[in-house]
């Protein structure tokens, strides 16, 4: 069996940036770039797999495949795990290839107004380390201490040396290709803040933000790739505890994360899946029509908890038939309280569908609870590494080819 050399080097919590990509022939290098992509997403999206399965499903020379495998267990960044069954023709057994889920590990961060919550995963998804913490933040001091949180909890994780990046997620009107926070109440974030170029001054740790919701709906894509999710719909529910949530909108929030065909939807000015109750009426602090000075109740009152459900369903019920989704899931805070959300979901989408047949759309929890925006955080960024469509193996030099392949 191969044994593969983890070759990756960092120091004093940066990414080290010396080295020249080998460029005999500049075309060359970015087609070989191109299919260390193509292969690695392959073997991301089926573990198990052989060489013989990977050359047959991209139609490449059994050449460029051994080369570049080879160069990917080199490099630690896969490994061989078993060995099949021979053909009927009989022959050398194939040899399944899968990531080497302990090449590295992925912070996930939520950011609150009066807490943040971090996990640590490996690229298999496996929680490594979670925690959350009570932490009134600021907006003067967001990027420090979005900063400080990501090094302090990599130190509780033996150091940067194998971090491969860091997501964060909050809620707010975020692009995430570019690092832009447009807007965040929550965040009390009332003008454009440059979060890519203001952490890139201070680390070459990558760095990735995305809107909570969206975050929920990365984490599904990255993690449970192997179910064929395509068109599906995460509602991320949050109930806040603390002074300031209560007081501004009621402790409760509601976002969508969207998904079409496979890519999450942000729309033209990254509000997608923002959400307000088309029962909502005029001057309700609340997202919802059920007035402020109940619903600040939803949690310690069953009927409250049960209209609020039922009025969310509602709302989702229309998206969903709309656009035909074929799942829904229901995360955050409301997956810890007795209360069958997923049921009441599936009964108003069916109350919403117009023929004879059952909509085809299936209603679960998320089975995240509390981790559900950290861990899904982690997700965007382990997302964008595996649909890169450059992956530089042959980069002559101490960078890691996944920070690499992030374009950052």
């Amino acid at each position: 069996m191969h044994k593969s050399t983890n070759k990756r080097c960092k120091s004093n919590g940066k990414v080290a940036r010396s080295g020249r990509v080998a460029r005999s022939n500049g075309i060359d290098q970015t087609e070989k770039a191109r299919n260390a992509a193509r292969i690695i997403r392959t073997i991301w999206k089926n573990p198990l797999i052989s060489r013989y399965e990977i050359a047959e499903r991209l139609h490449l020379e059994r050449s460029t495949i051994t080369h570049q495998v080879n160069r990917l267990l080199e490099l630690g960044l896969i490994t061989e795990i078993s060995e099949g069954q021979a053909g009927p023709a009989g022959g050398r057994k194939p040899i399944h290839l899968a990531i080497n889920k302990d090449y590295g590990y992925i912070i996930g961060i939520e950011m609150q107004v009066e807490a943040y919550s971090v996990v640590a995963v490996n690229l298999a998804g496996e929680v490594l380390r979670f925690k959350t913490a009570e932490k009134l933040i600021t907006p003067e001091h967001f990027i420090q201490e979005v900063l400080e949180i990501a090094l302090n909890f990599a130190e509780e994780m033996g150091g940067t040396e194998r971090l491969i990046g860091v997501g964060v997620g909050m809620g707010g009107i975020i692009d995430s290709e570019r690092g832009l926070i447009h807007y965040s109440i929550p965040l009390h974030l009332t003008s454009p803040l440059d979060f890519a170029g203001a952490i890139a001054e201070r680390t070459r740790i990558p760095f990735l933000i995305g809107n909570d919701a969206n975050c929920c709906s990365w984490g599904e894509l990255a993690f449970h790739k192997a179910d064929g999710l395509k068109n599906f719909l995460f509602t991320l529910v949050q109930f806040r505890s603390g002074n300031v949530a209560i007081q501004e909108y009621g402790g409760v929030g509601v976002g969508f994360g969207i998904v079409i065909d496979s890519k999450v939807y942000t729309g033209t000015n990254f509000t997608a899946g923002e959400f307000r109750s088309a029962y909502w009426t005029d001057g309700n602090r609340a997202q919802f029509s059920i007035p402020y000075e109940e619903i600040m109740t939803v949690t310690k009152n069953p009927q409250i908890l049960e209209r609020f459900t039922r009025e969310l369903a509602r709302n989702v019920a229309l998206f969903v038939n709309t656009f035909n989704l074929n799942k829904v899931f229901i995360g955050g805070d409301i997956e810890a309280y007795d209360l069958d959300a997923p049921a009441i979901f599936a009964e108003e989408i069916r109350h919403n569908w117009m023929y004879p047949t059952p909509p085809a759309c299936e209603a679960t929890y998320s089975t995240l609870g509390e981790k559900a925006v950290s861990y899904g955080a982690a997700g965007m960024l382990l997302y964008r590494i595996f649909t890169s469509t450059h992956l530089p193996v042959d980069y002559e030099g101490d960078q890691d080819p996944l920070v690499l392949s992030l374009h950052l």
